[in-house]
């Protein structure tokens, strides 16, 4: 007697056990972590490291059984950026195969239980890959070789010809002439009456030989044309290439690259400076920010700026001066504002080179201020950061990237450490 009640009990453990599991890997996601693009090297993959991209996709368990989830290969250049064709940084490795530098992309929400052994797929699956949140919670999606099914659903939409790039969150009309400017830019469910945002602003305010002649170049003489794009269904990426115009003369080229994610835009700016024209620029800086429209009533927080927040109120005043003084530096870094109207945003500064340089809070809240090129007249507010100068030649890259939602609910200092936060990842072979 005693055998089976330990026989049953063991068997009532297990099954606790097994159905703990799939409470677990069930767990809902919460707002901010389901929409997360999850990135994996290759090198992290090895079996598919060597082979042919076009032989991989993704399956994960949805209502029980194995499905298709979105999910795309990007290969990477030697710099460390999506590789273009024709651009002047080469691919790390071959075209068309995976190499260590490629990342697999997916959204977090895809991913469900462990696979069991009845469920079956079409195609060989040779990767498991696990994804552990900070509550414990494990959910999983698998590498499948040589399978025929692919999913159909899209988190981003591009049109080319349009210059449209649309998400469920927001959709983007960029200017033909010059991407950097926008035609339009829209928010679902802003209860605004106009478009949100004015422009994203990149200005370089320097001397030329001598601090005495200063000079600013703007979005009219920065001018970004697209030289390629990658539209999958988890991500589009854009190669711009960026010239500074100055006296008609294509004074410096940059490299920007524009990563449009479901509720994210990141811009990666990467330039190499040759000296002989570094010495031309005298106390150089770079603004880059995003303006508003209009956007009266809005609180805006800096990491390490005054717990007051900044009011859009069309005036600057002290509490706002403090917030410039203060209230960025290179490892405190994010800028939060919340509209009110079912509209936040949150900005992290990252750089992507070994060389830094020091970098503060950018911020104007003056209505009657022209600030050209603009769609909509003030500053309402214009927010982003200042970077106070730059190497003396050589490679230097910054990115900035820029979190939407309708609301981010808490404080500040525990939402942004959770956009920045993914889940621990393990990838183990099944063959």
């Amino acid at each position: 007697m005693e055998n089976v009640i330990a026989y049953w009990g063991k068997r009532f453990l297990l099954l606790l056990i097994v159905c703990n599991q799939s409470a677990i890997a069930s767990a809902q996601l919460s707002v901010i972590d389901a929409l997360k693009t999850i990135m994996i090297d290759g090198s992290d993959m090895p079996y598919l490291v060597g082979r042919p991209i076009e032989q991989f996709s993704l399956a994960a368990i949805i209502d029980g059984e194995m499905e298709p989830i979105p999910y795309q290969i990007d290969e990477y250049n030697i710099g460390g950026a999506v590789y273009f064709e024709g651009w002047d940084v080469p691919i790390s490795g071959s075209k068309d195969i995976v190499d260590p530098a490629d990342k697999l992309l997916f959204i977090y929400k895809d991913t469900g239980d462990r696979r069991e052994a009845h469920h079956r797929y079409d195609g060989e699956i040779v990767q498991e890959i696990s994804l552990t949140d900070s509550y414990g919670h494990v959910r999983y999606a698998y590498v499948v070789r040589n399978s025929r099914l692919r999913s159909d659903e899209h988190y981003i939409r591009y049109s080319a010809d349009e210059a449209l790039v649309e998400t469920d969150l927001y959709s983007i009309t960029y200017n033909k002439h010059n991407h950097i400017n926008w035609d339009d830019f829209s928010i679902a469910n802003y209860e605004g009456e106009e478009n949100p945002f004015d422009a994203f602003k990149i200005r370089l305010q320097t001397g030329i030989i001598t601090t005495l002649a200063k000079v600013q170049l703007n979005n009219e003489n920065m001018v970004a044309t697209p030289k390629g794009v990658h539209s999958g269904p988890v991500r589009s990426t854009t190669q711009l290439e960026l010239v500074a115009w100055f006296l008609k003369i294509p004074f410096m080229r940059l490299s920007i690259q524009l990563h449009h994610s479901p509720n994210s835009l990141l811009y990666d700016v990467r330039v190499n400076i040759p000296s002989a024209r570094r010495k031309m620029l005298a106390d150089p800086k770079i603004h880059i920010s995003l303006e508003g429209n209009a956007l009266y009533g809005t609180e805006v927080r800096t990491e390490a700026g005054p717990k007051t927040p900044a009011i859009t109120d069309g005036k600057m005043d002290v509490n706002e001066r403090e917030h410039i003084d203060s209230g960025i530096s290179i490892d405190k870094n994010w800028i939060w504002a919340t509209t009110k109207r079912n509209l936040d945003f949150v900005a992290f500064f990252t750089y992507t080179s070994k060389e830094t340089q020091e970098i503060s809070f950018f911020y104007n809240d003056e209505k009657d201020v022209v600030d050209l090129p603009e769609r909509f007249p003030g500053q309402l507010p214009n927010a982003g950061y200042t970077i106070h100068t730059l190497p003396d030649d050589g490679f230097f890259g910054a990115s900035i990237n820029v979190h939407i939602s309708n609301a981010y609910k808490g404080e500040p200092e525990l939402f942004t450490e959770q956009l920045r936060r993914l889940p621990d990842i393990s990838v183990s072979g099944l063959r």
